[in-house]
């Protein structure tokens, strides 16, 4: 699996912040976390983890995204992205039953080849234990195409809710106060082996943090992030937890975290890592900090250990003085289309001329017109199972009339995977969008783009992406 899945955790790292801010939404949002234990495992994945995010659009039904993680079994690094919606049928004042559907695609550990396409229908009984947290018993079916993983899986959960003005109106959930771009550098000491059985290499990261205050002096946070270099398809989701000190103009922290993460053939055995580190953080503007931190991380149950350097750039919402204005976002969800013509594969014989790709991005506005734009693509057909890539960049549109815009792109990110030919996996694009408002909150949007490797010899495939984008407004 490509490196830059940490933008597929990305993706998801942010609607978690948006989720938790006060979005402009008649209903709310919905998070369920579980565990899916799979009947009678034929591979090596034998259980994954779920994250679901998603929009409620009635008291009954929500959509969004969902994200599994190999958290069971000898597979840690299989990861599977996607679209997903859940149905409630409430029973009485506290039980009810759900009904979910969730279509997308990944592979990774070298468990899944083919398409990769992911398909899980499930059902749950839920108890209402307070009015934002519901417990869940839940049961799927489970059928990945290219594994031999087509059955029964059970599994507890947790559901938390928030209302129609955000979180802080009686959630019970933090406050939104921060995202921060990082780039983390990972060295084993030596002794260390991969899953083939090879010295462990250097490890650099490059990921999406988002942050949420508890107290004035302690915050809680959720990251994904993936392998720029020394990995490829290397990923990790993580949460934590972090304290500050305040010390003249700077801020020291102490932090530790837990998550799921693997690929790249560094060995975490099931998957769970857990984390910690020490760091100071000094603000260059009123609203943006740069951060050093110096830590370490290793696996639960599998042999890697790691000493972790990490820089990162953090923009906080808490300090625009109040104004009330709010931030402007842009939600798109959709598909794209690869031409994977001459050198897209570094086995060509007898491979597909289009790959197709489900792709999710924001759009974070920093004026009218220019925003900041993070991309997560991971493949659903075309036989390149594991094949992902995640892009960011800057962007700027021009409103022609009411209804179309047109919009202008430039990305960088990596890409892996599936055997396809991404010349060390650095990856640039261009891309032109247009867009025609169809509602008052959504419009349809086309992308024409162009991609290519950085580096000679890779592959260069034409794109094109259609979809559904969701402009929004959070406030803190």
């Amino acid at each position: 699996m490509a490196f830059d899945r940490f933008l597929c955790g990305s993706a998801l790292v942010m609607s978690l912040g948006l989720a938790c801010a006060t979005p402009v939404s008649a209903q709310g949002w919905e998070i369920e976390t579980s565990l899916d234990v799979i009947d009678a495992p034929q591979t090596r994945i034998e259980g994954l983890h779920r994250l679901y995010i998603g929009h409620r659009f009635s008291e009954t039904f929500s959509f969004g995204q969902g994200i599994y993680s190999a958290v069971l079994g000898d597979a840690g690094g299989a990861f599977f992205w996607g679209f997903e919606g859940v149905a409630h049928l409430p029973l009485t004042d506290r039980l009810g039953l759900s009904f979910s559907g969730f279509y997308g695609g990944g592979g990774g550990a070298a468990q899944v080849i083919g398409d990769g396409t992911m398909l899980r229908a499930g059902a749950s009984l839920d108890y209402r234990l307070s009015p934002h947290w519901d417990l869940q018993l839940t049961a799927a079916y489970l059928r990945i195409q290219g594994a031999p993983i087509d059955g029964a899986t059970y599994g507890l959960g947790f559901r938390y809710r928030t209302d129609a003005a955000g979180a802080m109106s009686g959630g019970g959930m933090p406050e939104f106060d921060a995202i921060s771009l990082q780039a983390t550098h990972m060295r084993a000491p030596s002794g260390t082996r991969t899953r083939p059985g090879a010295p462990q290499p250097a490890v650099s990261l490059v990921g999406v943090r988002a942050m949420f205050n508890l107290t004035p002096n302690s915050q809680l946070w959720f990251s994904g992030a993936g392998a720029a270099d020394g990995a490829q398809g290397y990923m990790q989701l993580m949460g934590g937890a972090r304290y500050s000190v305040p010390l003249g103009r700077a801020t020291l922290f102490a932090e530790g975290g837990l998550g799921l993460a693997g690929g790249g053939n560094v060995d975490t055995g099931a998957g769970a890592i857990v984390t910690a580190a020490i760091g100071a953080a000094m603000p260059v503007s009123r609203n943006i900090d740069v951060e050093l931190s110096l830590g370490g991380i290793a696996s639960v149950d599998g042999p890697y250990r790691a000493a972790t350097l990490s820089l990162g750039v953090t923009r906080h919402f808490g300090r625009d003085g109040g104004t009330g204005e709010g931030q402007r976002w842009a939600y798109t969800g959709g598909f794209q289309l690869q031409d994977a013509g001459a050198g897209f594969y570094l086995a060509p014989a007898g491979r597909d001329s289009v790959v197709a790709m489900q792709e999710s991005s924001f759009d974070y506005f920093l004026g009218r017109r220019s925003y900041v734009t993070g991309s997560a693509l991971t493949t659903v057909g075309g036989g390149v199972a594991g094949y992902a890539l995640g892009m960011v960049g800057f962007g700027y549109e021009i409103p022609l009339n009411d209804r179309w815009s047109v919009s202008v792109e430039g990305l960088l990110g990596a890409a892996g995977g599936g055997g396809v030919n991404t010349a060390g996996g650095i990856v640039g694009a261009a891309r032109v969008e247009v867009d025609y408002r169809v509602g008052a909150n959504w419009r349809l949007s086309m992308g024409l783009g162009q991609m290519a490797t950085l580096r000679s010899g890779g592959m260069q495939p034409a794109t094109l992406s259609l979809g559904v984008k969701i402009p929004f407004v959070t406030h803190r």
